[in-house]
């Protein structure tokens, strides 16, 4: 699998999670069997008022406005905060039809970066569907939500898909994907429990990313959360989440046999939830295209859930196992894997950045070595000693010495002869 691949398969394995689980999001599992069947809804649901595909949610349109706003970022040289937010806003247009603010209308025209895709003028970025209670009036505001300016008090789970594409951006530096992510979310949950959850989902995202297995990039996960306070919740309904998949019995089960271990781990409208339920599902569920049904059948907030697994498992394996139909089917997915290869060449102007500033400390190191050497100091070149004659003294002189010369060669000549 190419790194380009695993982009692709983060941002599509999300889309299609998010779009298998939209018709589940209000339904409990009594309702989904009655209505899918008795193995639960496996397998995405075409709607006729999005042009018969299968529609992604306010979480895919999240996550590809996180893609906008990196990408705006590199574009126009902003700090990525306000790259960002300018990327956020506009999606808040799109869902609300509000004038843009003053200062703010130009972010709704084609952008310098916008020359193959601009998503202002994709159709389903538009639409409406079901964004999480609160994330609309968290952009509603004069101000940016950060970590210090609280906007609300939300814990919701919609913080979480939208960092993926900044673990992708910096994979294989969890610590700076944490705060990345961390601060995207900040921006609309200002809750520790909210962000520092995020921040959480976007380091594991760079861990995989790197190829680093599961397993591992969970105990990395831990790491930065227990340097972090007010992160409990997250951190016990993690190790609860690798508890119960440890004790899921080896082997195929159908998609009810996780089902009491991930209600145990909460409905997934809590972003805590959400992360524990996505990484139960990848742990414990041998099959990734099971591990996204699984994911999506259960009473909570399919959506995410399924999404957040979606994304975990494509980023660890591309997106060959995704089937084809799925592919086809989903909403965006041209725009989606578009903006995941864009994605990924900004991954790798990064990656050229800091080798050349790299190179950079290197030379500078080997510089200063040099002068400091042994700590003796360089030799000087003698100097030449002054005499004090002026330069008229200087030739009279040269002219008498080459006279004398002359009159001892004459001299020489006669006594010879």
């Amino acid at each position: 699998m190419t790194e380009i691949e695993m982009f692709r398969g983060a941002m599509i394995g999300g889309a299609c999670g998010d779009a298998l689980g939209y018709p589940l999001q209000e339904l409990s599992v009594c309702r989904i069997q009655h209505k899918y069947g008795p193995f639960g809804l496996r397998t995405l649901v075409r709607n006729g008022q999005c042009g018969n595909l299968a529609p992604v949610t306010g979480n895919t349109q999240m996550e590809l406005a996180t893609v906008d706003g990196l990408l705006w970022t590199d574009a126009k040289k902003l700090e990525e905060a306000e790259g960002l937010y300018r990327g956020y806003m506009r999606w808040f247009y799109s869902q609300t039809g509000e004038e843009p603010r003053r200062g703010q209308r130009t972010w709704m025209r084609r952008q310098p970066h916008e020359r193959e895709i601009c998503l202002v003028r994709e159709k389903f970025m538009h639409a409406r569907r079901k964004p999480e209670e609160g994330l609309l009036n968290a952009f509603s505001g004069e101000t940016m939500g950060t970590t210090k300016n609280k906007v609300n008090e939300s814990k919701g789970g919609g913080a979480l898909t939208r960092v993926v594409p900044i673990g992708l951006l910096y994979a294989g530096d969890s610590k700076t994907a944490f705060n990345a992510g961390v601060r995207a979310a900040a921006f609309s949950h200002s809750t520790p429990v909210a962000y520092y959850a995020a921040g959480a989902v976007s380091a594991l995202i760079a861990c995989l990313a790197d190829g680093m297995t599961l397993p591992k990039a969970i105990e990395r996960i831990h790491g930065l959360l227990n340097k972090t306070h007010r992160t409990d919740s997250i951190t016990t309904l993690l190790s609860a989440a690798q508890q119960q998949a440890n004790d899921q019995p080896a082997g195929k089960g159908n998609v009810w046999a996780y089902i009491d271990s991930i209600h145990s781990l909460g409905s997934g409208d809590q972003a805590d939830e959400a992360l524990a339920i996505a990484v139960y599902a990848a742990l414990a569920v041998d099959d990734p295209v099971d591990a996204i049904i699984a994911a999506a059948n259960h009473n909570g907030n399919s959506p995410i859930t399924a999404a957040l697994t979606g994304a975990i498992e494509g980023v660890r394996f591309g997106t060959d196992f995704l089937p084809n139909y799925w592919k086809d089917l989903v909403e965006g997915e041209e725009i989606i894997a578009g903006l995941a290869d864009k994605l990924y060449h900004l991954y790798e102007k990064r990656l050229r950045r800091e080798k050349a500033k790299q190179k950079t400390k290197v030379k500078t190191a080997g510089s200063e070595k040099r002068k400091i050497g042994s700590g003796k100091p360089a030799e000087e070149k003698p100097k030449r000693k002054r005499t004090g004659k002026t330069e008229a003294a200087g030739v009279k002189e040269a002219e008498e010495t080459v006279n004398r010369k002359a009159k001892r060669s004459r001299k020489a000549k006669t006594a010879k002869a």
